[in-house]
């Protein structure tokens, strides 16, 4: 009997107008905040601040966040991070630099899932797939955020995408697609490992065994070319390892695997446990508005379970889900490697029902979960806001309250007779919610910021070109970022020791709940404030009264100044 992958039949190609309205819709989507919103903490800000780090010392290999080693992760998204920086200031460059990586990883996962799916079901559905995850709400909080997740997987999607051409195989295929694709597969494999490690890996290989033991195509493992395809893969995804294992005396392999790989397998790691279940309930919200199709997905894949690229994406998604269901430490963003397939199998569940298939029940789920994920939204942002005593009123929120009501109004007629217009239409309202979001409410929703709004009063600080400055009771790493390598996270007693000693330059920032160990710290010494900051430390949820103080003697006062970065 001949495998199912010999009668799979390519059911056409993304064409180029296909691909230039998906991106431009996906880019739409994502440039609001890019450059606007504050700098995150806490990975957003290590990132970027050892990316600063390495154009500061010139050392490529060894990453660092201020004298600390900081091997939990490879090099490859610092360097990514280091080039985006260049245009703009390098090592003074604004967080929107460095965030440039994220914002083209969503745009080229979102490219990738529709080639894939322009194969599967042709160009229109594909680029509907496309559109699906690259305006999904994971999509939109990653592709914002610099750090590692979306260019891991816009790595790993091109894998997917190399792989599904050698698997998923028509008879008759030129040879030269068994060169091309493979050596593509081997490459985009090693630099999702250079970009997080092996954390792609589990996908591709769960899709490997699946498609294989499903369709018996025992050639597709040939196809791959592993001898030659793993020489590639070392040398794209290891030779980084290799240089700073050596240099390090084998510290990175002990800090990366034995901590950030293995401390996270066994037990819930920096207090980011959770359940079996955890990420299918998060699906309901961080895959919105793209829920309002998973019905119409999950019974596309129960009725062509069969299909050569059912099967495909199925492997891809159920394998590398299950394993981090299984995992103690939980982040939505864990399974975001899945969400491609997933988006896939949703625009097929939407070409069965334009096609006529019965999707009663399918679009009664759809529709639960999608005004599930609709109504939390508002609801989770009032809470938000008004537990960091912010305005839950403002003309902003109740716009981003505005833009949620016109999606679910759209969603629910879209769903109520499926259609490539409907489903196209959808974006339209949710490309303005991120306007309106990211633009407009985060930004100005300042007590999420301290260490912005310490940075808008220390930029304008006169009196000495080399200031100094610490923190206390405030230790979030967004403050190296916005203040210099050098910043002091401490306590009072770290904090009254740089005035003691810095007289002329130095700058202390002091939370009140560090107030009375800072002036007993002091010795006696007078001090001026030259402002009061007030804000939410967002990672701890605590309240924050920072007091910004110079020794009486300094010269240092406010004065207008410019912002240098944001």
């Amino acid at each position: 009997m001949s495998p199912l992958g010999s009668a799979y039949r390519p059911a056409g190609s993304l064409s180029v107008g296909q691909a230039f309205l998906l991106l431009w819709v996906v880019a739409l989507a994502l440039l609001p905040g890019q450059w606007s919103m504050p700098v995150t903490d806490r990975d957003e800000a290590r990132y970027s601040q050892a990316a600063t780090q390495m154009m500061e010392t010139g050392d490529y290999v060894d990453i660092r966040f201020q004298d600390k080693p900081r091997y939990v992760k490879p090099a490859g998204i610092y360097w990514m991070q280091v080039a985006s920086s260049q245009p703009f200031g390098g090592e003074d460059a604004p967080i929107g630099a460095f965030r440039i990586p994220s914002f083209f990883g969503i745009l080229i996962i979102s490219l990738g899932t529709a080639l894939i799916g322009a194969r599967i079901m042709g160009g229109t559905y594909g680029a509907i797939a496309g559109g699906i995850f690259g305006l999904c709400l994971l999509a939109g909080a990653e592709g914002r955020i610099a750090k590692t997740d979306a260019m891991l997987v816009a790595a790993g999607t091109l894998a997917q995408l190399a792989l599904f051409n050698i698997l998923v195989q028509p008879k008759g295929s030129p040879p030269r697609l068994f060169r091309t694709w493979p050596f593509l597969f081997w490459f985009a494999s090693g630099l999702a490992v250079l970009i997080k490690g092996p954390i792609f890996t589990i996908f591709s290989v769960g899709t490997i065994i699946i498609y294989v033991l499903a369709t018996r195509d025992w050639r597709a493992l040939r196809r791959l070319r592993p001898l030659v395809g793993l020489v590639v893969f070392a040398v794209v995804g290891l030779t980084w390892a290799a240089l700073i294992t050596y240099q390090t005396d084998g510290e990175f392999l002990r800090e990366s695997v034995g901590h950030a790989l293995l401390g996270k397998v066994a037990e819930g790691d920096d207090a980011h446990g959770g359940p079996p279940g955890y990420h299918l309930i998060a699906t309901l919200l961080m895959f919105w508005p793209g829920t309002i199709f998973l019905g119409l997905g999950v019974m596309a894949a129960v009725r062509r379970i069969k299909d050569p690229a059912v099967i495909f994406l199925l492997g891809w998604l159920v394998p590398g889900w299950i394993i981090f269901e299984a995992v103690a430490t939980k982040l939505p963003h864990y399974v975001m490697p899945a969400y491609p397939a997933l988006a896939l199998l949703c625009a097929l569940g939407i070409k069965d029902a334009v096609s006529g298939v019965r999707s009663g029940i399918a679009n009664g789920v759809g529709l639960v979960l999608f005004a599930l994920g609709t109504v939390a939204l508002p609801i989770l942002a009032y809470v938000g806001i008004t537990d960091m005593d912010g305005d839950p009123f403002a003309p902003w929120t109740i716009a981003m309250a505005g833009t949620l009501v016109l999606t679910l109004i759209i969603g629910l007629w879209a769903l109520r007779k499926p259609s490539l217009s409907g489903a196209a239409t959808v974006a339209l309202p949710v490309v303005l919610f991120y306007a309106v979001f990211a633009e407009a409410a985060l930004p100005r929703l300042q007590v999420m910021w301290p260490s912005n709004s310490i940075w808008q009063v220390a930029s304008r600080i006169q009196g000495c070109d080399d200031l100094r400055f610490a923190t206390a009771g405030n230790r979030e790493p967004s403050n190296v970022f916005y203040l210099g390598t050098d910043t002091i996270l401490g306590d009072g007693a770290e904090a009254a020791a740089l005035l003691r000693t810095n007289a002329a330059c130095g700058v202390a920032i002091v939370d009140r709940r560090e107030r009375e160990a800072f002036d007993a710290a002091l010795g006696g010494i007078p001090v001026r404030e030259l402002a009061v900051v007030k804000g939410t430390n967002v990672s701890k949820g605590r309240a924050l009264e920072m007091s910004v103080l110079v020794r009486a003697d300094s010269p240092l006062r406010i004065g207008k100044g410019e912002l240098r970065r944001l």
